[in-house]
Protein backbone atom coordinates (compact mmCIF):
# COMPACT_ATOMS: atom_id res chain seq x y z
CA UNK A 1 0.00 0.00 0.00
CA UNK A 2 1.12 3.58 -0.98
CA UNK A 3 1.64 5.61 2.50
CA UNK A 4 -0.46 8.89 2.00
CA UNK A 5 1.65 12.26 2.13
CA UNK A 6 0.47 15.32 3.46
CA UNK A 7 2.14 18.75 1.70
CA UNK A 8 2.91 21.13 4.43
CA UNK A 9 3.11 24.82 3.28
CA UNK A 10 4.66 27.55 5.21
CA UNK A 11 5.29 31.02 4.30
CA UNK A 12 8.64 32.81 5.02
CA UNK A 13 7.81 35.85 6.33
CA UNK A 14 10.71 38.64 6.97
CA UNK A 15 8.00 39.65 8.56
CA UNK A 16 6.76 40.31 5.00
CA UNK A 17 8.65 39.00 2.11
CA UNK A 18 11.88 37.48 1.63
CA UNK A 19 12.23 39.15 -1.22
CA UNK A 20 14.23 42.50 -0.36
CA UNK A 21 12.45 44.98 -2.92
CA UNK A 22 8.78 43.36 -1.72
CA UNK A 23 8.26 46.83 -0.21
CA UNK A 24 8.30 49.09 -3.91
CA UNK A 25 5.82 45.71 -5.68
CA UNK A 26 2.61 47.94 -7.26
CA UNK A 27 -0.14 47.86 -4.95
CA UNK A 28 1.73 46.88 -2.00
CA UNK A 29 2.60 47.83 1.56
CA UNK A 30 5.90 49.64 1.84
CA UNK A 31 5.19 50.17 5.37
CA UNK A 32 4.26 47.03 6.46
CA UNK A 33 7.05 45.88 8.50
CA UNK A 34 5.07 47.94 11.09
CA UNK A 35 1.57 48.30 10.01
CA UNK A 36 0.12 45.85 11.98
CA UNK A 37 -3.35 45.98 10.09
CA UNK A 38 -1.55 44.99 6.95
CA UNK A 39 0.11 41.70 8.90
CA UNK A 40 -2.67 40.74 10.14
CA UNK A 41 -4.56 40.65 6.92
CA UNK A 42 -1.27 39.05 5.12
CA UNK A 43 -1.86 35.90 8.37
CA UNK A 44 -5.32 36.10 7.69
CA UNK A 45 -4.85 35.29 3.90
CA UNK A 46 -2.91 32.60 4.89
CA UNK A 47 -5.17 30.87 6.93
CA UNK A 48 -7.76 30.68 4.51
CA UNK A 49 -5.26 29.82 1.73
CA UNK A 50 -5.29 26.60 3.99
CA UNK A 51 -0.93 27.62 4.82
CA UNK A 52 0.38 25.53 8.04
CA UNK A 53 2.33 27.89 9.04
CA UNK A 54 3.58 31.76 9.23
CA UNK A 55 7.46 31.46 9.83
CA UNK A 56 9.16 35.12 10.87
CA UNK A 57 12.87 35.31 10.53
CA UNK A 58 14.87 37.74 12.87
CA UNK A 59 17.88 39.35 12.90
CA UNK A 60 19.34 40.55 16.39
CA UNK A 61 21.22 43.85 14.63
CA UNK A 62 20.96 45.96 11.49
CA UNK A 63 22.26 43.91 8.34
CA UNK A 64 26.43 44.25 8.14
CA UNK A 65 26.08 45.43 4.55
CA UNK A 66 27.17 47.87 1.94
CA UNK A 67 24.79 51.20 2.95
CA UNK A 68 24.14 51.47 -0.71
CA UNK A 69 22.29 48.20 -0.62
CA UNK A 70 20.89 48.40 3.09
CA UNK A 71 19.18 52.01 2.24
CA UNK A 72 17.08 49.72 -0.11
CA UNK A 73 16.05 47.06 1.73
CA UNK A 74 13.01 47.11 4.15
CA UNK A 75 14.23 44.25 6.21
CA UNK A 76 16.35 46.70 7.97
CA UNK A 77 13.99 46.93 10.57
CA UNK A 78 11.10 45.10 12.18
CA UNK A 79 8.87 43.75 14.55
CA UNK A 80 10.28 41.25 17.18
CA UNK A 81 8.68 37.59 16.25
CA UNK A 82 7.82 36.89 19.70
CA UNK A 83 6.25 40.65 20.11
CA UNK A 84 4.44 40.30 17.14
CA UNK A 85 3.33 36.36 16.78
CA UNK A 86 0.76 36.81 19.77
CA UNK A 87 -0.85 39.39 18.45
CA UNK A 88 -1.13 37.37 15.17
CA UNK A 89 -2.31 34.43 17.58
CA UNK A 90 -5.46 36.48 18.66
CA UNK A 91 -6.42 37.15 15.09
CA UNK A 92 -5.56 33.20 13.61
CA UNK A 93 -6.92 30.17 14.87
CA UNK A 94 -4.79 27.66 12.71
CA UNK A 95 -2.15 29.10 11.16
CA UNK A 96 1.06 27.58 12.85
CA UNK A 97 3.31 30.69 14.41
CA UNK A 98 6.78 30.32 13.86
CA UNK A 99 9.41 32.75 15.34
CA UNK A 100 13.07 33.01 15.02
CA UNK A 101 14.96 33.20 18.38
CA UNK A 102 19.23 32.48 18.36
CA UNK A 103 20.80 30.67 21.12
CA UNK A 104 24.12 32.79 20.81
CA UNK A 105 22.97 35.81 23.00
CA UNK A 106 19.87 35.18 25.01
CA UNK A 107 19.17 33.32 28.09
CA UNK A 108 17.80 30.14 27.81
CA UNK A 109 14.95 30.63 30.46
CA UNK A 110 13.74 33.56 28.61
CA UNK A 111 13.29 31.44 25.27
CA UNK A 112 11.19 28.90 27.18
CA UNK A 113 9.51 31.43 29.04
CA UNK A 114 8.14 33.14 25.94
CA UNK A 115 7.52 30.30 23.57
CA UNK A 116 5.94 28.78 26.47
CA UNK A 117 3.31 31.67 26.64
CA UNK A 118 3.02 31.83 22.72
CA UNK A 119 2.15 28.20 22.81
CA UNK A 120 -0.65 28.88 25.15
CA UNK A 121 -1.55 32.08 23.79
CA UNK A 122 -2.18 30.45 20.49
CA UNK A 123 -3.91 26.85 21.71
CA UNK A 124 -0.97 24.96 20.79
CA UNK A 125 0.50 26.63 17.88
CA UNK A 126 4.36 27.87 18.30
CA UNK A 127 7.32 26.65 16.56
CA UNK A 128 10.73 28.10 17.80
CA UNK A 129 13.35 28.27 14.41
CA UNK A 130 16.33 27.76 16.77
CA UNK A 131 19.35 29.66 15.41
CA UNK A 132 22.97 30.69 16.14
CA UNK A 133 23.60 34.41 14.96
CA UNK A 134 26.80 34.51 12.61
CA UNK A 135 26.24 38.54 12.22
CA UNK A 136 29.21 39.94 14.27
CA UNK A 137 27.16 43.19 14.46
CA UNK A 138 25.01 41.22 16.80
CA UNK A 139 27.88 40.45 18.98
CA UNK A 140 28.35 43.90 19.90
CA UNK A 141 24.65 44.84 20.74
CA UNK A 142 25.24 42.01 23.44
CA UNK A 143 28.12 43.27 25.22
CA UNK A 144 30.76 41.35 23.26
CA UNK A 145 34.00 42.56 21.39
CA UNK A 146 33.74 39.74 18.68
CA UNK A 147 31.47 36.98 17.68
CA UNK A 148 31.31 34.05 18.70
CA UNK A 149 33.61 30.86 16.96
CA UNK A 150 30.99 28.92 14.86
CA UNK A 151 31.79 25.42 16.29
CA UNK A 152 31.24 27.05 19.69
CA UNK A 153 27.96 28.58 18.66
CA UNK A 154 26.46 25.44 17.82
CA UNK A 155 28.12 23.61 20.67
CA UNK A 156 26.25 26.55 22.88
CA UNK A 157 22.93 25.69 20.68
CA UNK A 158 22.87 22.12 21.38
CA UNK A 159 23.47 22.72 25.14
CA UNK A 160 20.55 25.50 24.68
CA UNK A 161 18.34 23.13 22.96
CA UNK A 162 18.34 20.70 26.09
CA UNK A 163 18.17 23.26 28.80
CA UNK A 164 14.95 24.88 27.03
CA UNK A 165 13.25 21.40 26.40
CA UNK A 166 14.16 20.62 29.75
CA UNK A 167 12.87 23.34 31.29
CA UNK A 168 9.24 22.91 29.45
CA UNK A 169 9.42 20.26 31.19
CA UNK A 170 9.34 21.68 34.39
CA UNK A 171 5.19 21.00 35.14
CA UNK A 172 3.46 17.65 34.24
CA UNK A 173 0.97 18.16 32.10
CA UNK A 174 -1.75 17.50 35.11
CA UNK A 175 0.48 19.25 38.00
CA UNK A 176 -2.54 22.33 38.22
CA UNK A 177 -5.10 20.64 39.89
CA UNK A 178 -6.32 24.27 41.63
CA UNK A 179 -8.66 22.57 43.76
CA UNK A 180 -10.61 24.83 45.23
CA UNK A 181 -11.99 22.88 48.70
CA UNK A 182 -8.12 21.93 49.54
CA UNK A 183 -7.06 24.76 48.37
CA UNK A 184 -4.30 23.23 46.24
CA UNK A 185 -3.23 24.91 42.69
CA UNK A 186 -0.82 22.31 41.92
CA UNK A 187 0.62 18.85 42.51
CA UNK A 188 4.03 19.59 44.24
CA UNK A 189 4.85 16.16 43.04
CA UNK A 190 4.27 16.87 39.23
CA UNK A 191 6.91 20.08 39.72
CA UNK A 192 10.21 18.80 38.37
CA UNK A 193 13.47 21.14 38.99
CA UNK A 194 16.04 21.03 36.36
CA UNK A 195 18.98 22.00 37.81
CA UNK A 196 20.93 22.03 34.72
CA UNK A 197 24.90 23.00 35.34
CA UNK A 198 26.67 22.95 31.73
CA UNK A 199 29.65 24.26 29.84
CA UNK A 200 28.13 27.16 28.69
CA UNK A 201 24.91 27.47 30.76
CA UNK A 202 23.92 27.07 34.22
CA UNK A 203 20.34 27.13 35.02
CA UNK A 204 18.35 26.12 38.19
CA UNK A 205 14.75 26.28 37.33
CA UNK A 206 11.74 25.16 37.56
CA UNK A 207 10.18 27.46 34.76
CA UNK A 208 7.49 29.80 35.62
CA UNK A 209 5.24 28.80 33.03
CA UNK A 210 2.69 25.61 32.53
CA UNK A 211 3.40 23.07 29.92
CA UNK A 212 3.18 24.44 26.59
CA UNK A 213 -0.12 22.85 24.95
CA UNK A 214 1.96 20.80 22.66
CA UNK A 215 4.46 19.64 25.46
CA UNK A 216 7.13 21.02 23.39
CA UNK A 217 6.87 23.73 20.50
CA UNK A 218 7.60 22.03 16.51
CA UNK A 219 11.25 22.70 16.21
CA UNK A 220 12.75 24.39 13.41
CA UNK A 221 16.08 24.00 12.10
CA UNK A 222 17.85 25.47 8.69
CA UNK A 223 21.68 25.15 9.79
CA UNK A 224 23.49 23.74 5.97
CA UNK A 225 27.09 23.40 7.11
CA UNK A 226 28.17 20.41 9.12
CA UNK A 227 27.52 21.78 12.36
CA UNK A 228 24.32 22.69 11.71
CA UNK A 229 22.93 19.94 9.42
CA UNK A 230 23.95 17.42 12.97
CA UNK A 231 21.92 19.82 14.51
CA UNK A 232 18.86 19.44 12.67
CA UNK A 233 18.78 16.10 12.82
CA UNK A 234 19.18 15.56 16.73
CA UNK A 235 16.92 18.40 17.47
CA UNK A 236 14.24 19.12 14.62
CA UNK A 237 11.02 18.46 12.88
CA UNK A 238 11.18 20.45 10.65
CA UNK A 239 14.37 21.33 8.41
CA UNK A 240 14.43 24.26 6.02
CA UNK A 241 16.52 23.94 3.30
CA UNK A 242 17.71 26.13 0.50
CA UNK A 243 16.76 26.39 -3.13
CA UNK A 244 19.43 24.64 -6.07
CA UNK A 245 19.33 21.98 -8.45
CA UNK A 246 17.19 18.26 -7.63
CA UNK A 247 20.73 16.27 -6.83
CA UNK A 248 21.80 18.52 -4.30
CA UNK A 249 18.42 18.78 -2.47
CA UNK A 250 18.15 15.20 -2.71
CA UNK A 251 21.77 14.97 -0.80
CA UNK A 252 20.76 17.57 1.76
CA UNK A 253 17.75 15.20 2.79
CA UNK A 254 19.63 11.97 2.53
CA UNK A 255 22.71 13.27 4.83
CA UNK A 256 19.88 14.86 7.60
CA UNK A 257 17.74 11.99 7.68
CA UNK A 258 20.90 9.23 8.12
CA UNK A 259 22.09 11.44 10.51
CA UNK A 260 19.01 11.37 12.27
CA UNK A 261 18.77 7.46 11.85
CA UNK A 262 21.81 6.67 13.03
CA UNK A 263 21.47 8.70 16.67
CA UNK A 264 18.19 6.64 16.75
CA UNK A 265 15.42 8.83 15.33
CA UNK A 266 12.81 7.69 13.35
CA UNK A 267 14.29 8.93 9.64
CA UNK A 268 9.95 9.11 9.01
CA UNK A 269 8.81 10.81 12.14
CA UNK A 270 7.77 13.94 11.48
CA UNK A 271 9.82 14.50 8.65
CA UNK A 272 8.84 17.75 6.01
CA UNK A 273 11.94 19.63 4.62
CA UNK A 274 10.44 23.04 3.77
CA UNK A 275 12.17 24.42 0.73
CA UNK A 276 12.97 28.11 1.90
CA UNK A 277 12.48 29.40 -2.11
CA UNK A 278 9.21 31.38 -2.41
CA UNK A 279 9.51 30.89 -5.92
CA UNK A 280 8.63 27.04 -5.18
CA UNK A 281 4.73 27.70 -4.73
CA UNK A 282 4.57 29.57 -8.30
CA UNK A 283 4.21 27.86 -12.20
CA UNK A 284 4.11 28.18 -15.90
CA UNK A 285 4.49 31.68 -17.35
CA UNK A 286 2.80 33.55 -14.13
CA UNK A 287 5.72 32.27 -12.42
CA UNK A 288 8.45 33.67 -15.13
CA UNK A 289 5.91 37.32 -15.37
CA UNK A 290 6.22 37.49 -11.22
CA UNK A 291 9.94 37.28 -11.28
CA UNK A 292 10.54 39.40 -13.59
CA UNK A 293 8.44 41.81 -12.17
CA UNK A 294 10.30 41.17 -8.73
CA UNK A 295 13.56 41.95 -10.53
CA UNK A 296 12.83 44.75 -11.87
CA UNK A 297 12.78 46.08 -8.55
CA UNK A 298 15.47 45.30 -7.53
CA UNK A 299 18.51 48.10 -7.42
CA UNK A 300 21.36 45.59 -8.48
CA UNK A 301 25.17 46.51 -5.80
CA UNK A 302 27.04 43.81 -7.14
CA UNK A 303 28.03 41.19 -4.50
CA UNK A 304 24.97 42.12 -2.27
CA UNK A 305 22.29 41.21 -4.09
CA UNK A 306 22.05 37.91 -5.67
CA UNK A 307 19.28 37.53 -8.97
CA UNK A 308 16.34 36.65 -6.58
CA UNK A 309 16.19 39.86 -4.88
CA UNK A 310 17.99 37.80 -1.85
CA UNK A 311 20.24 39.75 0.86
CA UNK A 312 23.70 38.10 1.16
CA UNK A 313 24.38 37.34 4.32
Amino acid sequence: MIQKRQLRLGAFMRPVSIHTAAWRYPGGTPDANFNLKALISYAQTLERGKFDAFFMADHLAVLNMPMEALKRSATVTSFDPLTLLPALAMVTKHLGLVATASTTFEPAYTIARRFASLDHLSDGRAGWNLVTTSNPDAALNFGMDEQMEHAERYARAREFYDVVTGLWDSWADDAFIRDVESGNYFDPAKLHVLNHKGRYLKVRGPLNVARPIQGWPVMVQAGASDAGRQLAAETAEVVFAAGGPIEAGRAFYADVKGRAAKIGRDPGDRPPHAPSRSESAQNGDRQEQSQEDQLDLVDRVPGVIDERGREGQ
